[in-house]
């Protein structure tokens, strides 16, 4: 009896002081107490940080992050107002923020099982996480406590990715030199040779141009450890030891090839929405629908063409006419991009030649939507907010095509600047930098317009579309391909910027999306090019449509739209030499749905079928692609 008491005893004493010995663990455990024992060695060197490295509460090695990463040659960021972190070496950038389990590498989601805490003015981080996150190996020695880090070294840079929201190419090295392009942000670029503030970079077409450093950073090839080729993120299941990836948040590599850090940008939808396809062409198929004013991250980029991310997590292909750029905006904020802080602080307007500059000042870089409506222009300006004098919100101008331009404070974040019209006009950037941007105001003319160009029919998100067809089987569809491809010819080498709404058998678009694909584009510009059909085989002739009803808000555009229709219906009539059926009005969905000045032609009659054999000849198409652009440039010269 006196034995089993004395053993209970013993018993409960040991059981005593083992909860004494955890409870003093734990409470050397918590962050605000230094573990002294700690023993930090990056690349083989031992170090000591003014804050010491210590163990947390959730078992993990925290330690100092910038004195441990610029140790290693990596560059780290503070982002004061958001208490976020941005670390990058290499072709790796990690971002995580204070107190928050969420971290991302090149864009990848994790979640840690600590979060990183500021220790006085020393942001502590878990050691395995940003160490395997680079590529590094991490080895923990209990015994000694001593934690070794090694990372592999950098190579030289091969590339640059620009990292201002849109950044001016310039044909020397400084700000007197011509800008010869304007990329938007994420585009990555062949690095040909770097000076004192300035990368000379490859550009399309065969182009050299140069980049400001301050906007632009170096891509490396990483040759560490676990080597990455190019951009791409660390492969699917190697993720850092102390972070699990959240379900459903592994981004897929599409085509092939990962996506390259961070996404690229956004891709913002306009008024309407618009096709995904499977791949970066018009003939692949629809695999989604992009809903108007969505915005989509961007993850790569071929020609023309981005790919994007939906909601769902799936992936596809969008034509890059068919939408706005703008910065990335992970969620919690990042650097970079429009912040609703973004200040409109004034403007000026001077002569330019024939033209007039307007020049918008801001705090930094901003994006912009543009509309018309009857006789005015509109900048819309998000993420903004007005902070000009009280007085000097408007300008008045009082020279041709512009009366004034104003500046208002259109929503709680959106300035709005508006251009009040005295005549045809168009609108152009001059330029954009952190001071603002400089826009062009100036009278229509064919040299520098944007056209867009509607082969009639051919496959589309409803299914094959060929038209009418001829006695002998020739396909409407593909006589108007021709004629629109031979059009588009004539208007490029005339200076123009030309858009086709498909360019092969398959449209991405519905019919009334063609019209919303050019209103997007902001096209001066409609042309929709069909060859017309009659139960009569005697029925020839070649006629101009268009559209715009009075007492509507595309009569404002009447005149404009009947007049374009007239001076392609002459001056096609004339290269063709068919009967004239004259300009009639109709309401056809290309036309009703189009902003700007459209037109519909009816070349020629192809149930006919002497206009059959003419419509299927190459000569006969060159003839209506040069009178249809004979119409345009008397359309502009009139203006």
């Amino acid at each position: 009896m006196d034995r089993r008491i004395s053993t209970g005893r013993t018993g409960f004493l040991l059981l005593l002081l083992v909860l004494m010995y955890i409870l003093t663990l734990g409470i050397k455990a918590l962050p605000a107490v230094a573990s002294p024992g700690v023993t930090l060695i990056l690349n083989g060197t031992r170090v000591d940080p003014a804050v010491p490295p210590y163990i947390d509460s959730n078992g993990r090695t925290m330690v100092p992050l910038r004195f441990v990463m610029e140790f290693m040659g990596a560059r780290v960021d503070w982002v004061e107002d958001e208490q976020g972190i941005v670390i990058r070496r290499g072709a790796t950038t990690l971002k995580m923020w204070i107190g928050s389990r969420r971290a991302y590498v090149n864009g990848q989601a994790f979640l840690l099982d600590t979060t990183p805490v500021l220790k006085g003015n020393t942001t502590m981080v878990p050691v395995r996480f940003i160490s395997q996150a680079f590529g590094g190996q991490v080895e923990w020695d209990a015994t000694s406590q001593t934690v070794r880090i090694t990372l592999g070294t950098v190579s030289s840079a091969k590339q640059v990715r620009l990292t201002g929201s849109y950044v001016n190419i310039r044909s020397g090295p400084g700000l007197d030199y011509n800008i010869i392009d304007v990329l938007p942000l994420g585009t990555v670029l062949k690095l040909i040779e770097e000076i004192t503030g300035w990368y000379r970079v490859q550009l399309n077409g065969g182009r050299q141009g140069w980049v400001a450093a301050a906007y632009a950073e170096p891509v490396y090839d990483n040759n560490d450890n676990n080597p990455q080729q190019g951009n791409n993120p660390p492969p699917a299941g190697n993720n850092p030891s102390g972070g699990t990836q959240p379900r459903g948040e592994n981004p897929s590599s599409g085509d092939g090839q990962p996506p390259a850090g961070q996404p690229l940008g956004l891709a913002v939808i306009g008024s309407r929405p618009v096709a995904i396809l499977a791949g970066p062409s018009p003939v692949e198929k629809q695999v989604d629908t992009a809903a108007a004013g969505s915005k989509l991250p961007i993850w790569q980029k071929k020609g023309d063409w981005w790919q994007v991310e939906m909601a769902n997590g799936q992936r596809g292909w969008l034509a890059s006419a068919l939408a706005a750029f703008a910065p990335y905006e992970p969620p919690g904020g990042e650097p970079g991009g429009q912040q609703p802080g973004l200040r409109i602080t004034g403007m000026t307007v001077a002569p330019a030649g024939d033209a007039l500059q307007v020049t918008i000042k801001a705090s930094g870089i901003f994006t912009y939507k543009t509309s018309r409506w009857e006789n005015r222009l509109i900048v819309d300006v998000p993420g903004a907010v007005l902070a000009v004098p009280k007085g000097q919100e408007t300008v008045e101008v009082n020279r041709s095509p512009l009366a004034r331009v104003r500046l208002g404070q259109f929503t709680g974040d959106t300035v709005r600047i508006v251009f009040d019209l005295t005549g045809a006009a168009r609108l152009r950037v001059k330029s954009a930098d952190k001071s603002g941007t400089i826009f062009l105001i100036e009278k229509p003319s064919l040299n520098g317009s944007k056209i867009v160009i509607d082969p009639g029919h051919g496959t589309d998100t409803n299914g094959a579309d060929p038209g009418a067809i001829g006695p002998t089987g020739v396909k409407e569809k593909d006589v108007n391909l021709a004629m629109a491809q031979k059009l588009a010819a004539l208007l490029r080498s005339a200076g123009a910027s030309v858009y086709l709404t498909r360019n092969g058998e398959t449209c991405p678009y519905t019919l009334a999306g063609r019209a919303y694909y050019a209103n997007d584009l902001g096209a001066d510009l409609f042309i929709s090019i069909h060859s017309n059909a009659s139960y009569s085989p005697d029925a020839s002739g070649t006629s101009t449509y268009f559209y715009a009803p009075p007492d509507t808000a595309l009569g404002q555009q009447r005149e404009e739209r009947r007049r374009l229709a007239a001076t392609i219906q002459a001056a096609l009539v004339t290269a063709t030499g068919r009967k004239d059926l004259g300009v009639l009005e109709a309401n056809f969905s290309v036309l009703r749905n189009t902003d700007m000045p459209s037109v519909l032609v009816e070349a020629a009659f192809i149930s006919n079928p002497t206009e059959e054999q003419l419509l299927n000849s190459p000569a006969f198409q060159a003839r209506v692609a040069e009178g249809i652009f004979k119409g345009i440039s008397a359309y502009f010269d009139g203006n």
